[in-house]
């Protein structure tokens, strides 16, 4: 057994019943629960119940886990499949319960969102008689009243509240008396308590933010001052880039622009930054970021020593030193891709890609905003050049962020308004590619009769789908159950994922002749591959890691739902937000003996 439990990324990856205690775990746990690490803390809470199946406490983080990062409806599913209905008494089950109808609620409309919050409210009521009357249950039920509509004992329980509140300097104690006061239209003292709030979270902005949401709903529905909640703002998250140490950042201009990204740095309050580690800009963001405290998280486009080589050591051998010290400081580390260099650029751009899509998702777990810090010449990238600052500072001007942006020379013209079309042409050994795997549940067991219905109807009906997104096909295969696509766009690609899915399941099977039991499942992933002439097929296609990772997905995705990997999800997080949401579901072991690998569930928004 261990003394301490780690809580870097290799070391929770390692723990298991044989290493640690379930208290040694459920601290763990806690400890990423307050840094709003839900990905891991799921995964760790997974394990955590895998090992000691009858420990309440780590059964109701996991559910909490999920809910928090916005998967409402799997973490309702998960509470019923981990028995949680089951258990009778607990106020912090009967609240998670409670707290899971309140999401629900959120996402309806009209009589169904009344009902939905009203249910909430008389969850959160059985919790305060089952605990004993706490001021958590007790301020949410008069919330859950206000919310749903209903006006008697909206007063009486925030009075309750505030009452059973009083006294306590804790964080939830003090939220709780800020959410009562605004219930009974008392500003002045909600104002007080709310200041002290953030002083009192010590750093946990998962709840800083959770509060930040209801308490607006509380000021929405009664009409009150929305700056009264400014105190409880996340800092903002950034992702950064800029070039290396060179022509376009001559040396003789680090001092200035180690000034310039101190001045932003402290204007801005970032809190939290992702990005790469080049030896130039990269390397000299990262660093102010932790002078200051601030979260790193870095994103390598390959392996580590490659990376050095080719984008640190250029820059004189004191980089290699400073890369190293933060990368030993860093909150989180990811190699995007286990492929070599091979003198493709074009890593270097889905790296960024990916890095811009982390700090999205992060900004909107958190609630906050996503800033852009770039450090540029001005200049139009390098000609043929699939990578390049320009291409990230125009991809983050094109989703609306805000920018701040360092000339990295003294010429440099700094007009990104001019640059903001520029995206990186498609050329290099590989290209970054959305590749689709289905499989058509229940094909090995149809006869030999029920085949040919088989191939005109179903096979029929996906090349239907897939002749109404053609613009986006770069390639399609089957064989028989197996449906391979490979598309130039990630939001096309997940479009055409549901296109598909929708199709086959509107198919009458009866009538056809064919088994119920016959159903789609797919994966999809985002990477660079290898676009080539296959010799046996006389056509392009496609190859390498990625391509191996994406048909590992389709086999562990339950039937009628789209999995995608963290690749895909960034990438849909920068390019097709409105449209898409991914929801985590953890890190799940791929076909094959393929490892386990962060992976989220696709659902449509709207």
């Amino acid at each position: 057994m261990t003394d301490t439990v780690s809580l870097d990324a290799q070391s929770l990856d390692a723990l298991s019943a044989e290493t640690v205690s379930a208290d040694q775990l459920f601290d763990a746990l806690e400890t990423l629960m307050r840094r709003s690490e839900y990905l891991q803390a799921f995964d760790l809470a997974q394990k955590g119940v895998a090992a000691y199946p009858d420990h309440v406490g780590m059964r109701h983080r996991g559910v909490l886990a999920l809910a928090r990062m916005g998967a409402a409806e799997r973490a309702r599913d998960l509470y019923g499949a981990w028995g949680m209905r089951e258990i009778e008494g607990d106020e912090d089950v009967l609240a998670l319960w409670a707290r899971l109808k309140k999401d629900q609620a959120r996402t309806l409309t009209g009589p169904a969102q009344a009902e939905a919050y009203a249910e909430a409210a008389r969850a959160y009521a059985l919790s305060f008689d089952y605990g004993g009357g706490g001021h958590y249950p007790a301020v949410n039920v008069a919330t859950m009243k206000l919310l749903a509509g209903e006006s008697d004992g909206v007063a009486d329980w925030a009075r309750k509240a505030a009452g059973l509140s009083e006294g306590h300097d804790d964080y939830y104690g003090m939220a709780s008396l800020a959410e009562a006061a605004l219930l009974v239209d008392a500003p002045d003292l909600a104002a007080e308590v709310l200041a002290r709030l953030p002083d009192a979270a010590a750093g946990d902005w998962a709840a800083l933010s959770t509060t930040r949401q209801q308490l607006a709903e509380v000021i929405a529905a009664k009409g009150q001052d929305p700056t009264l909640l400014d105190p409880l703002a996340a800092p903002p998250v950034a992702h950064f880039c800029g070039h290396m140490v060179g022509h376009r950042m001559p040396a003789d201009e680090l001092p200035r622009i180690a000034q310039e990204i101190d001045q932003i740095l402290d204007r801005t309050g970032i809190g939290f930054a992702v990005g790469s580690l080049a030896g130039g800009a990269d390397i000299m963001i990262a660093e102010a970021v932790l002078a200051r405290g601030a979260e790193l998280t870095l994103v390598l486009p390959f392996a580590r020593e490659e990376f050095v080589n080719v984008s640190v050591a250029p820059s004189g051998s004191d980089w290699v030193a400073r890369f190293d010290a933060c990368m030993d400081a860093a909150h989180r580390v990811h190699f995007v891709t286990e492929d070599a260099h091979l003198g493709d650029d074009s890593l270097f751009t889905y790296a960024s890609h990916f890095a811009l899509g982390l700090a999205r998702l992060r900004a909107g777990m958190l609630g906050t905003q996503l800033r852009q810090l770039g450090v540029w010449d001005g200049a139009e990238p390098t000609p043929n050049s699939p990578a390049g600052t320009v291409y990230d500072l125009a991809k983050g001007h094109r989703m609306g962020l805000e920018q701040d942006l360092i000339a990295s020379c003294p010429d440099a013209g700094m007009n990104i308004d001019a640059m903001a079309h520029m995206s990186p042409p498609d050329v290099g050994a590989r290209r970054c590619r959305t590749m689709v795997f289905g499989d058509l549940k229940g094909f090995s067991k149809l006869s030999d009769g029920e085949l040919p219905v088989y191939v005109q109807a179903v096979l029929g009906t996906v090349a239907k789908v897939l002749a109404e997104h053609e613009a986006h096909l770069k390639f399609r295969n089957t064989w028989g159950d197996g449906i391979f696509l490979v598309l130039d766009d990630v939001a096309a690609a997940a479009a055409c994922a549901f296109a598909l899915g929708d199709a086959i399941a509107a198919l009458d099977r009866q009538a056809l002749g064919l088994p119920d039991t016959l159903g789609l499942r797919l994966g999809l992933h985002y990477g660079p591959v290898f676009e080539t002439v296959d010799p046996v097929l006389d056509r392009p296609n496609y190859f390498g890691f990625h391509v191996s990772r994406a048909a590992r997905v389709e086999p562990i995705t339950p039937e009628g739902e789209v999995y995608v990997t963290e690749q895909a999800a960034a990438a849909l997080a920068v390019d097709a937000a409105e449209t898409f949401r991914c929801d985590y579901v953890g890190r799940v072991p791929l076909a094959k003996g393929y490892g386990d690998f962060p992976m989220y569930a696709l659902t449509r928004l709207g």
